[in-house]
């Protein structure tokens, strides 16, 4: 009898015990609320920033080096024309979503083509001129890599341009008059080729003041390559076929500015630990740290 009290003694005890561990310490759980957790979690979105993901539009003035590549060769000065001015929107992005050095630029220019032999009588063009001044506007369309530091640029950019010769001046002892400031029939206007360069921009804020060399090939000669040869020029003879043409092979040195549309996020360590950071601890911690 005494065995069996102490058993029911013992049992009831443990139940008791179970029933109160079971309410403090673990409490039954709520369907509801584990619901509302799951929707809450589903809805969260951490905003992680693209490095190097940014447009800017900018302005640059600068010279331009004209040359022209002869066939046959003559040989010049390069001729140093100030007035070149650019207006171009760029936009630089990751490349399959994973390289944050690339990037696209447009734009339109308006700068100058031309030539200077060195000697007066090393004159074959038509109207026996010594040098010829061109006015052009171009629109190029370029391919951009760049490398950003948290002060500085590094970017080059290689691509085609289209463009149209507005005006053209001679110069020379020989030039006619009717000619002086007007295309022959024999002249293109339409100009188009290859165009690339280097450059370094330095960052202040949302400006980014760069410097830029390029180099601007063309593929449209400046006029037909079948016209005819001034007299007095060596080629009169008129029952042979002479191929002439004349390349546009510029050099624009330039200075300019470009105004970032929106946060500029370079690829650099501290940047890294500055998203981190924010992602794990929030935006109030990262800014006081």
């Amino acid at each position: 009898m005494r065995k069996l009290l102490v058993f029911i003694a013992i049992f009831a005890s443990t139940v008791l015990y179970g029933q109160y561990f079971e309410s403090e310490i673990a409490p039954p759980i709520d369907s509801t609320a584990v619901l509302r957790e799951q929707v809450y979690l589903d809805t969260v979105q951490i905003k992680v920033p693209d490095l190097n993901n940014y447009s800017s539009i900018g302005v640059s003035f600068g010279v331009t080096s004209a040359y022209m590549s002869f066939n046959p060769s003559h040989r010049q000065h390069h001729t140093y024309y100030p007035g070149y001015a650019s207006l171009r929107f760029t936009h630089y992005e990751k490349m399959f979503d994973y390289l944050p050095y690339f990037g696209w630029q447009i734009g339109i220019e308006y700068g100058h083509e031309g030539y200077r032999f060195r000697k007066e009588e090393d004159m074959l063009y038509k109207e026996r001129s010594n040098r010829i001044k061109m006015e052009v506007v171009e629109v190029p369309f370029l391919a951009m890599i760049h490398y950003d530091t948290r002060w500085m640029k590094f970017f080059a950019e290689v691509g085609l341009y289209g463009g149209y010769r507005l005006s053209v001046e001679r110069f020379g002892p020989y030039v006619e008059e009717a000619y002086r400031y007007s295309w022959y029939d024999s002249d293109r206007q339409i100009d188009y080729g290859l165009q690339g360069g280097v450059g370094i921009g330095f960052f202040l804020g949302q400006f980014e003041f760069f410097a830029l060399a390029q180099l601007r090939y063309g593929w449209s000669s400046i006029f037909e390559p079948d016209s005819q040869f001034p007299v007095g020029s060596g080629y009169e003879d008129r029952n042979a076929v002479y191929w002439r043409f004349a390349y546009p092979m510029d050099y624009i040195f330039s200075f300019g500015v470009n105004y970032a549309l929106g946060k500029r996020y370079g690829k650099t360590r501290q940047d890294l630990k500055r998203e981190a950071y924010d992602i794990v601890y929030g935006t109030d911690k990262a800014k006081n740290q």
